[in-house]
């Protein structure tokens, strides 16, 4: 009985609810899965199909581009209208019928964008790959990759397809249950994944990867959703509607350019060393760029699945309850981001100074290092950016423009003349100190005007 009650107690310290419980063990899961994954990339792909395996899915971060960032708009504006709604026992929002009314075309418009942005990225995409890819020294010592790349950015589109279902599903509080279904999604495709890569698919395995998925996400989504869904597309009142100019495109198109900034912070290692290194290179900072990700991610589920509750308490301006929920999640996503960093990097000194065949796959220890303090040093800012966006503001785009353009240039001279190192000493010193900085200085400032402290 006493430790049940101890551990109820450092269950409640590290503010582990139900919805944290559930992305916990499905971030904990893609940690375990992540790491799995590594190792059997580096057993089965040969050293130079790893650097095609990374390069393909910075590519393929170019879907931003695309989206135009409206997911996580869509998250903000849903959970704001469902602020006025409420569940039934048959699993559907009803209450203020406006709300509901702009709630349903929100959804109707929202799923129009993504069809034509999913066709757009096949379009633009493949060949534009299949350039790219073709053009390096690498080509010929890759083996089959131009049927897993086509293969992969058809999976990617419709991926693309289905986010808008669960950008709207976990606007209107169903984050257990997505977060659930994410973790049975996880358990049923990463063995998918593992096993191709151990018979010896190759870049196949990545598609397949993906397609199981998509097939696991389709599949739930209409047989659990399918009621929620049908009610809430379906549902009209004349002449009451979002006005998409004038109401979500305002936040959207800054979203967007923040958004697009990230991909010169985050994703132009691994193509500017892949042009210039070759694939070697370019696979060893896609994997300690996966590593040190996966940390981010896992200690950001302590925010994102509070985003929700975020615009429903803004939308009802209880900003005490805002504050107080806030401060106690990103201390508690701060500490997990630290403690992981200080293991993750142990974990790699120790395979670098022990000479295993593995560690050769990542990047020495200093750079290890560099992007694991930054990763730490994200959570701070992307939390601090979550409580903002949920006013259904964009306040960071001089910001996110300005450190985009100041990595990506940076990326590209000091990768071109030093290589892995001098991009990570450059995203180190801009991304990790100037842009966290500013970044806290904005949050400072917008939440005094915002909430007339």
């Amino acid at each position: 009985m006493r430790i049940y009650l101890k551990l109820t107690k450092v269950r409640q310290f590290l503010g582990i609810d139900r919805v944290v419980a559930y992305t916990l063990f499905s971030r904990g899961w893609q940690l375990i899965a992540g790491f799995g994954t590594v190792l059997l990339i580096a057993h089965s792909l040969t050293p130079i199909q790893q650097g095609y395996y990374y390069t393909f899915g910075s590519i393929l971060s170019l879907q931003i581009f695309f989206e135009l960032g409206l997911t996580y708009v869509v998250i903000q504006f849903v959970s704001h209208e469902r602020a006025h709604l409420n569940w039934t026992p048959l699993g559907m929002l009803e209450g203020d019928p406006t709300a509901k009314a702009r709630l349903s075309s929100l959804i109707r418009l929202t799923l129009k964008w993504y069809a034509i942005a999913s066709g757009l990225l096949v379009f633009i995409l493949i060949p534009t790959g299949l350039l790219f890819f073709g053009r390096s020294a690498d080509s010929a010592s890759a083996g089959f990759w131009q049927i897993p790349w086509i293969w992969l950015v058809v999976t990617t589109a419709g991926t693309l397809l289905l986010s808008p279902f669960f950008a709207v599903l976990e606007g209107s509080g169903l984050i257990v249950e997505v977060a659930r279904f994410r973790l049975g999604q996880d358990l049923v495709s990463y063995p998918v994944l593992w096993v191709a890569l151990f018979i010896g698919a190759g870049l196949l395995a990545i598609p397949l990867f993906q397609s199981v998925r998509i097939v696991v996400s389709a599949g739930w989504l209409c047989i659990r959703q399918r009621t929620f869904l049908l009610d809430q597309i379906k549902f009209r009142i004349p002449n009451v509607a979002i006005h998409w100019w004038r109401e979500v495109w305002p936040m959207q198109w800054k979203i967007a350019l923040s958004w697009m900034s990230g991909f010169f912070i985050f994703q132009l290692f691994n193509p500017i060393l892949f042009a210039y290194f070759g694939a070697v290179v370019a696979g060893q900072m896609g994997m300690t760029l996966t590593l040190t990700g996966t940390l981010c991610t896992v200690a950001m589920s302590w925010i994102s699945t509070k985003v929700p509750i975020f615009g429903q308490l803004i939308a009802r301006k209880e900003y005490k309850a805002l504050d107080r929920l806030f401060i106690r999640t990103v201390l508690q996503a701060t500490i997990v981001a630290v403690t992981g960093g200080v293991l993750l990097w142990g974990a790699a000194v120790i395979l670098h100074m022990s000479q295993i065949s593995y560690s050769q796959r990542m990047l020495a220890p200093l750079p290890f290092a560099l992007l694991t303090i930054v990763a730490v040093l994200n959570v701070v800012g992307l939390s601090q950016a979550a409580y903002l966006r949920a006013h259904k503001k964009e306040p960071f785009l001089l910001n996110s423009i300005v450190i985009g353009a100041l990595t990506a240039i940076s990326t590209y001279f000091l990768g071109r003349a030093y290589g892995a190192m001098g991009m990570v000493v450059g995203y180190f010193l801009l991304a990790g100190f100037l842009g966290l900085g500013w970044t806290t200085w904005i949050f400072i400032t917008k939440r005094h005007e915002w909430h007339e402290i």
